[in-house]
């Protein structure tokens, strides 16, 4: 429909009415365009302040919206009765909205002259639409993403005529003879002007304005407004996600996103989890992951993969651990994501009470939309991947290298024996000449991802539906990933203050595994000899040490599958005007399965390298976790003037319940019947059940006035079964205030001012993730020779007592020049009381350990957010955004009845904890370069009061000469002792961060993102044993031997080559503990979008992207092993810092399509 408006109010400005009698009608009255060709400018025909409630989202007609003005405010209306009897209805939401923009969107597809007497009386009358012989134009108005605009503005440029767009987002407009443009407005978008050029198809996309919409924020049990936050909350655009390189895993798409988030990927192994910390380590039990609230189920870490029980020890989580396999958002599907919040401050998070120490993540999915047409979008991608492995000797260099070796050996004082003989005149060495990484390697690994959904719905319901599968095939055979997802989304108005709904997130898996030695083996196997000998087996050295042989290994079987279900129902009422009452229930359900078999020809399956034959070995367990939740809040929004008051008052109990099935067997007959029933000695099972409970009141409170001033108050109480019965409930409050500064009067002439915003938080939250039961003494069933009995299989701890975090947060967020440049800087203050340990108890009392509260840890920083709209043109743009953190870490106490004289709690993680240095340390010998001459050995020995300076007696030039340090009195005695050990590096980073740029250019794109650690310590001991000669293994080494000192190469810093190590050089020392900084180039993306005007022929294609990528692309690093974010042991910080060669991290290059219909 054309509108066309004209206002008798204003006619007597042309004849020269009084000043002040404009000036006091301008007061009363403001006039509007009443439809939408100026439904967003700057004119109103109702008071500017005049507002109405709507009680509830509904779909009405234009005479009951003119009912609701006229009720709420002093305006009547006069029109025709019939006059809006076949007319649109319009579908509007709860809460306040102007009664201005409620008449703009009512009368906005109307052809109507409008108008204000004196009186506040609007009257309305239908104009007769003018008839013009021109063309006519149609097309479609689209957001950003391809959907549908259903109530755009559509205006012939420099006339008062235009339309407004259906619900589908189409748009049909008779021209005028002069008609040139079209100009397209939408609440929320930037205003888009289109040059017609005789066509008569124009099919347009907006793209948001910033500096109009306000960004919502997932927060606890709710979200606000950003500009509303009073606490640290970090969002991640899912774009810089999705429109990246695909990712199978949420977790390792995180990294580099969040100040304040660190994420490091140190497993290439498909589906492998990533190791996320928020805000530093604070806990000493190792687990340091956050709690994660996916659709308001919230998940503790490990809860998606099913465990081994609390107390038994052992299961399927255990294995997977290991791996670093486990992870709570690996089963989640990327493409269903809407929005992701990371709560950092305690005043965000202490809402989750005794689970939100580490931060939590809340992650929202997407839903369908009422009213709206059925969408559906496919997505697909195909890739290979490739993993850095060190070069290693060739068969000949091998064994001129062992010759070397040896004879070092010998020439400083090693007696000759059958090795070393066998070594120099070659009868050690076999006849083959093999490649195993080439053998156990299927080529290039492929990667597929296929996904399809369905969004849409009904004026009462809506729906989202999806299904996505992924396979990623490993570096090595035997390895990869199957994972299938489904979601489902439901909501239904039953009443207009009643609404129900549900969803369901179904997930499969089947992940494929090796032996965790895979790599080393790879590197250090012998490459003389063959796959298989002369009798067809698979072959090992005969008469020396022999390890597994790849390839044989590569054939063990362990899979490990899991099934996950969650799902969640709720139902909404409306009590009173902003006052809502919700009940949900969720369920949580997870299944696992892990089967292992090692063949009777591998090492692990019992296999005699000497008499040829084996037994196999067979492993099977079993797993099922289930938590329930239910919960009830009560939420309160009302705005009282300049008072803005949002509230949320609720209670929930949580059940936890667990069992698993464990056996093992061997002595099998062949290789093909494999399952535990088949074993001809079933060796040993076990089996555990046990559960948990939370109670749960909890509540907030969110006070804004005049926009300015914010102030937050939350508090919960959580009662948990896993504490005695005298300190099981513990209560966590928060404190929160912000003042907006660029809302003053004193800031209204700095135009460039968009947002400033001082914060300030206090909090406390808990931690309780630890055993079940670890406050009571268990017994179970044993046997006294032939007779049954009851033995003490733990030791309770009753006053075992709450672990809590304090956290204090200060804050400053920005946004200048229209929302061009925007950021944050914040500075937060961790400190952890009563952290709870497992000790190591002495053997002689009964009992192996105990769970204790043992000390405090602190976590201080520093975090920086930078964004900036570079450039800002119609064909071209540019993006880029900067997140730094520093973190500084400490275990500040530990009870002095625990450490030693030298601060360490000994007999744990080789010693790694001590008070004041950060967790995660690495301790050992300061080494202080190589010795260069006999005479430098002879000095410190002559000037060693036992006349030896280092235990181990046969140093030579070119071995690692070790600090005096220490001794038993604390002070440098002349001997190397274990006294000389100390902090020589910390597997923390100094600081860390991700830098992401976007540039467009018409439908082209081109995105880079890369991620940095700078000034993190990593020990290389694979590096160093890869380097060295000990043993009698005949092991394989990397090239860099070539860089070895020897006489001719004194300016090494590598040891020499030498059989044996005598002077132990690859002990733990700081000579092997590297920088491992790292700047990595994490993806490359290149896109296009297919313009609208060529998908026209095809009517059922809203969009068409195309795409190509690669992750892991370069790393710019020193350090000198496979990988710098490589570790030992997954998710255990205590003993990070050592690189052991794990599975290495791949470099993938992908394809892919993305179309919406």
């Amino acid at each position: 429909m054309e509108n066309k408006f004209t206002n008798s109010l204003f006619l007597p400005m042309s004849i020269g009415i009084k000043k002040k009698y404009l000036l006091n009608l301008m007061k009363s009255f403001i006039f509007l365009f009443c439809t939408t060709v100026f439904s967003f400018s700057s004119g109103e025909i109702l008071s500017q302040n005049a507002k109405v409630i709507i009680d509830t989202d509904k779909t009405i007609t234009v005479d009951e919206v003119f009912k609701i003005i006229k009720n709420q405010t002093e305006y009547t209306f006069i029109y025709r009765s019939d006059l809006f009897k076949d007319y649109p209805k319009v579908a509007v939401k709860k809460g306040a909205i102007r009664a201005n923009k409620l008449l703009q969107k009512s009368l906005s597809n109307g052809n109507f002259n409008i108008e204000l007497s004196d009186n506040n009386t609007i009257v309305i009358k239908e104009k007769l639409k003018p008839i013009f012989i021109q063309q006519t134009i149609s097309g479609l108005v689209t957001d950003e993403n391809g959907q549908p605009l259903p109530g755009a503005t559509v205006m012939i440029k420099g006339t008062d005529l235009g339309t407004s767009t259906d619900f589908d987002g189409k748009y049909n407009l008779t021209l005028t003879n002069n008609a040139t443009a079209l100009i397209v407005t939408f609440l929320g978008y930037k205003t888009t002007e289109v040059e017609i050029n005789n066509r008569s198809t124009i099919d347009i996309q907006l793209q948001p304005d910033v500096a109009a919409l306000a960004e919502v924020v997932l927060v606890g049990y709710g979200q606000v407004k950003r500009e509303a936050l009073t606490g640290s909350v970090g969002t991640v655009d899912i774009k810089n996600i999705t429109s990246q390189a695909p990712t199978i895993s949420l977790d390792n798409a995180l990294q580099g996103q969040i100040a304040g988030v660190a994420v490091s990927v140190s497993s290439g192994q498909p589906g492998a989890a990533a190791k996320i910390r928020i805000r530093g380590n604070t806990s000493l039990l190792g687990n340091n992951q956050p709690l994660y609230v996916i659709d308001g189920i919230p998940i503790s870490p490990n809860s998606n993969i099913p465990t081994g029980g609390n107390e038994g020890g052992g299961g399927l989580s255990d294995n997977l651990n290991k791996q670093g396999l486990s992870t709570p958002i690996g089963n989640i599907n990327v493409s269903d994501i809407k929005s992701i919040s990371v709560l950092k401050d305690a005043s965000a998070a202490a809402i989750y009470g005794s689970r939100a120490a580490n931060g939590v993540i809340i992650i929202k999915t997407k839903q369908g939309t009422y009213s709206g047409k059925t969408k559906f979008e496919f997505n697909t991608s195909i890739g290979t991947q490739n993993a850095k492995i060190l070069d290693i000797l060739n068969v000949e260099q091998y064994k001129q290298a062992w010759r070397i070796a040896v004879q070092n050996a010998l020439d400083t004082g090693r007696k000759s024996n059958f090795f070393t003989n066998s070594v120099i005149d070659g009868s050690a060495f076999g006849n083959g000449n093999t490649n195993w990484r080439e053998e156990i390697s299927p080529g290039a690994p492929i990667t597929t991802t296929y996904n399809i959904s369905a969004r849409g719905g009904s004026e009462k319901t809506r729906f989202a539906a999806s299904l996505s599968t992924n396979k990623q095939e490993g570096v090595y055979k035997n390895t990869g990933l199957d994972r299938y997802t489904f979601n489902l989304s439901i909501d239904s108005k039953v009443k207009d203050y009643w609404t129900i709904g549900a969803k369901v997130n179904l997930s499969s898996s089947n992940q494929k595994s090796l032996d965790g030695s895979i790599t080393s083996l790879i590197y250090y196997y012998r490459p003389d000899i063959p796959i298989f000998d002369e009798d067809g087996n698979y072959a090992y050295p005969k008469t020396l040490f022999a390890s597994q042989n790849p390839v044989a290994l590569s054939n063990a079987t362990n899979e490990n599958n899991t099934f996950l279900l969650l799902g969640s129902i709720y139902s909404e009422f409306e009590l009173a005007e902003g006052l809502n009452f919700k009940t949900f229930f969720s369920l949580n359900k997870n299944d696992g399965r892990q089967q292992s078999y090692y063949p009777r020809y591998t090492g692990r399956g019992g296999f005699d390298y000497k008499k040829g034959n084996g037994n196999g070995y067979a492993q099977e367990s079993r797993s099922q976790n289930i938590n329930t939740l239910l919960q009830g809040t009560l939420t309160y929004d009302k705005v009282f003037g300049n008072h803005g008051i949002n509230a949320v008052l609720g209670v929930s109990f949580e059940k936890n319940k667990n069992n698993f099935l464990k056996g093992w067997g061997e002595g099998f007959f062949n290789d093909v019947l494999t399952d535990i029933s088949s074993a001809a000695v079933y060796n040993k099972s076990s089996s555990d059940e046990s559960g948990s409970g939370l109670a749960s009141y909890f509540g907030r409170v969110n006070y804004d006035y005049d926009g300015k001033y914010l102030l937050t108050v939350s508090a919960r109480t959580d009662g948990s079964s896993k504490f005695g019965t005298d300190k099981q409930y513990a209560f966590f409050p928060a404190f929160a205030a912000a003042w907006r500064i660029s809302n003053e009067n004193f800031l209204s002439d700095a135009s460039f001012i968009d947002e400033l915003k001082l914060r300030a938080s206090f909090g406390v939250t808990g931690q309780q993730d630890f055993g079940n039961y670890a406050w009571r003494t268990l017994f179970k069933a044993s046997k006294y020779g032939k007779n049954p009995a009851i033995v003490v299989e733990q030791l309770g701890n009753k006053i075992l007592k709450w672990e809590t975090t304090e956290q204090t947060d200060f804050g400053l967020d920005f946004s200048f020049f229209n929302r061009r440049f925007s950021g944050s800087i914040g500075y937060y203050n961790k400190k952890t009381i009563d952290a709870l340990y497992i000790l190591n108890l002495p053997s002689s009392i009964g009992y192996s350990s105990l769970t204790a509260n043992i000390g405090d840890t602190q976590n201080t920083g520093v975090e920086l957010e930078l964004k900036g709209d570079l450039i800002r043109s119609d064909n071209f743009k540019w993006n880029m955004s900067l997140n730094i953190s520093k973190n500084e870490n400490k275990l500040i106490k530990i009870s002095d009845d625990l450490k030693d004289k030298y601060g360490y709690i000994p007999g744990y993680a080789g010693g790694k904890l001590k008070e004041g240095s950060p967790i995660g340390l690495i301790r050992g010998y300061v080494a202080d370069g190589l010795y260069q001459t006999q005479a430098e050995i002879d000095a410190l020995n002559a000037a060693s009061p036992t006349g030896v300076y280092e235990r181990f007696r046969r140093q030579a030039p070119g071995d690692i000469k070790f600090k005096d340090i220490s001794g038993p009195d604390g002070v440098p005695d002349g001997i190397i002792t274990s006294a000389d050990q100390t902090v020589i590096g910390t597997s923390q980073p100094d600081f860390y961060g991700g830098l992401n740029s976007m540039w467009k250019y018409k439908g082209f794109s081109l995105s880079t993102f890369f991620t940095f650690s700078v000034g993190n310590d990593l020990e290389a001991y694979s590096y160093a044993s890869n380097t060295s000669f000990g043993g009698f293994s005949l092991s394989n080494k990397t090239t860099d031997i070539y860089k070895a000192w020897s006489p001719d190469n004194r300016s090494s810093n590598l040891p020499r080559l030498v059989y044996g190590d005598p002077n132990k050089n690859r002990r733990t020392s700081s000579h092997f503990v590297y920088d491992a900084s790292f700047i990595r180039l994490k993806t490359l993306n290149l896109g296009y979008d297919f313009p609208k005007e060529t998908l026209k022929q095809l009517k059922f294609l809203d969009y068409f992207s195309i795409f190509v990528s690669a992750s892991n692309l370069v790393t710019f690093t020193k350090y000198p092993g496979a990988d710098p974010e490589a570790s030992n042991l997954f998710g255990n910080d205590i003993s990070s810092g050592r690189d052991l060669g794990g599975f290495p991290i791949t470099k993938t290059f992908t394809a892919g399509i993305k179309i919406g219909f």
